[in-house]
């Protein structure tokens, strides 16, 4: 019988609270039906191994500081705003700098990894120059896949980043948009795989609607603020209250849901919980998302998956999931986004937004099964019909 290989995750961070967090660990826990996974992380106060799931974990116990990254964020977006669309360069002093505080806590990794013998690693995420010069140290020539986590272009396109792409034999991306960038500013097409996402509608959320709004199709608005925020959001989530006031509107913001109706509001407590968000889209008449995720918009998928379509901002990556699936609008002011309320709120418009969309989001992020086959088979870990077998 032959040995069951092992696969080594690399991540800064290892959570799943925000949307990347939440793809890594989607990843691996597809990668764990066919090999051993053992993930690498710098987190930690000490340094100690432990079973988390289906993964051993190893916490290095050096953390990345949150200045360090910052630093790093901010000296890209500003080198790429003084570029002018030509491609910044980047010496050595400045390399030192996007790396300090970056590199040094994976010093540990190399030790680890000599320890596991991995047959293949994962880096998630595309700025892990630390994850991959740990790689390097222990093996230049191990198979690599990068977990690209493209949320910002400017970043998918930095110079200093270039080395993280070479060195992947594979790189997966979760929409088309991220898959599109990669390609174009680092080519080999074949090697840039779509993966999606193993999402699906909770059937509970069905069962009743959310009291404060009640069973009418009113209009969901999904912020990123608080209620009192002098902010844009609210503002937009103002215009839509006043202009349809007939319609009962449903207002999340981070410290409150406020639900509108003629002019009355009824508050109540955040949705802090997935359940209870799923069940507002569930029963809505459309999702507006004013700050859908910056990665791929994850509840927007879940809207989809609903029946519920989307409206979202035009530059936002939830405009794919609106336009490439044809699940709803996009708009690009607040005359915009009037609009598509009001075309929301016409049945045949909004009946085939609602098929088109949760066609789409079936089809794309809707089946384990699937995400499976994509992401064992884009790591060359085993066949399509082999995956398929796995995954059962």
């Amino acid at each position: 019988m032959s040995r069951r290989l092992t696969t080594a995750v690399l991540a800064a961070h290892w959570e799943s609270i925000s949307e990347g967090g939440w793809i890594a660990r989607q990843v691996a826990g597809a990668l764990a039906g066919a090999t051993d996974v053992h993930i690498i992380t710098p987190d930690g106060t000490a340094p100690c191994t432990s079973i988390d799931g289906v993964f051993t974990l190893h916490r290095l116990g050096t953390p990345i500081e949150v200045t360090a990254e910052h630093r790093r964020d901010l000296l890209i977006e500003g080198i790429t705003q003084t570029a002018d669309g030509d491609e910044p360069p980047v010496s050595a002093a400045l390399a030192s700098l996007l790396d300090r505080g970056i590199l040094d806590p994976w010093q540990g990794a190399t030790d680890v990894l000599a320890g596991l013998r991995p047959d293949r690693a994962v880096i998630v995420g595309h700025q892990n120059v630390g994850a991959l010069a740990a790689l390097d140290r222990h093996d230049g020539s191990l198979p690599m896949t990068l977990v690209a986590l493209g949320s910002d272009p400017p970043s998918l396109a930095f110079p200093h980043f270039d080395q993280v792409f070479d060195r992947a034999d594979s790189v997966l991306a979760v929409t088309e948009a991220e898959r599109s960038t990669v390609v174009a500013h680092h080519g080999r097409a074949d090697a840039v795989r779509r993966i999606g996402a193993p999402m699906a509608a909770n059937p509970s959320a069905r069962t009743e609607p959310n009291t404060w709004v009640g069973e009418s199709e009113y209009i969901l608005v999904l912020t990123g603020v608080d209620e009192g925020a002098d902010h844009e959001e609210n503002e937009l989530g103002r215009l839509l209250r006043m202009r349809f006031p007939d319609h009962t509107v449903g207002i999340a913001h981070n410290d409150a849901f406020c639900a509108w109706r003629r002019g009355q509001v009824t508050r109540g407590w955040p949705i802090e919980r997935a359940s209870d968000l799923d069940r507002l889209m569930a029963w809505a008449r459309a999702t507006v998302d004013l700050h859908p995720g910056s990665f791929f918009a994850r509840r927007c998928v879940t809207s989809l998956l609903f029946g519920t379509p989307i409206v979202v901002p035009a530059a936002s990556r939830a405009r794919e999931h609106a336009s490439r699936g044809r699940g709803g609008l996009w708009f690009e002011g607040p005359a915009d986004l009037v609009w598509c309320v009001e075309a929301m709120l016409d049945s045949s418009t909004r009946a085939a937004c609602s098929a088109h969309g949760l066609g789409y989001a079936e089809e794309e992020y809707g089946s384990t099964d699937r995400f499976i086959d994509r992401v064992v088979h884009a790591c060359g870990l085993a066949t399509p019909e082999e995956t398929t077998v796995l995954a059962t």
